[in-house]
């Protein structure tokens, strides 16, 4: 018969606090979009401009990557009448976080908006635009 027998060990407060604060500053939020194109609608694109609002605070989750859909100046083109379907992922929000908005701050008409997204437990939302 083998007996093991596993040694005590201890891990430094130090370490296990900065790798937590790693962990926590990895979060990342998702959002898949739909855009409902009109049928005059024949190309779309997303600023880097775009932000998740804390409604209870003054945080700014910044836009780290979209797929399915080009950043501006490039424009995605989409068939004729046909919805486009796009995903954006932001850095995370604070755990504090309850309800939040989604604004694309551009200096042209139309940007993407969507206000009052409550705050789930996976971060990962679905949001319908209307063009």
């Amino acid at each position: 018969m083998n007996i093991f027998t596993i040694p005590n060990t201890t891990i430094d407060k130090k370490l296990k606090l900065s790798s937590q604060e790693l962990i926590d500053s990895e979060g990342q939020v998702i959002v898949h979009c739909v855009c409902h194109l009109n049928t005059y609608s024949e190309a779309i694109r997303i600023w880097k401009t775009t932000y998740l609002l804390d409604r209870n605070s003054d945080h700014r989750s910044k836009l780290l990557y979209a797929d399915g859909i080009s950043l501006f100046p490039i424009w995605t083109n989409v068939k004729f009448k046909k919805n486009a379907r796009f995903s954006l992922i932001f850095s995370r929000l604070p755990k504090s976080c309850l309800l939040f908005d989604l604004v694309e701050d551009i200096p042209e008409s139309n940007g993407f908006k969507a206000n009052s997204i409550n705050r789930n437990n996976t971060d990962v939302y679905q949001v319908d635009f209307y063009a």
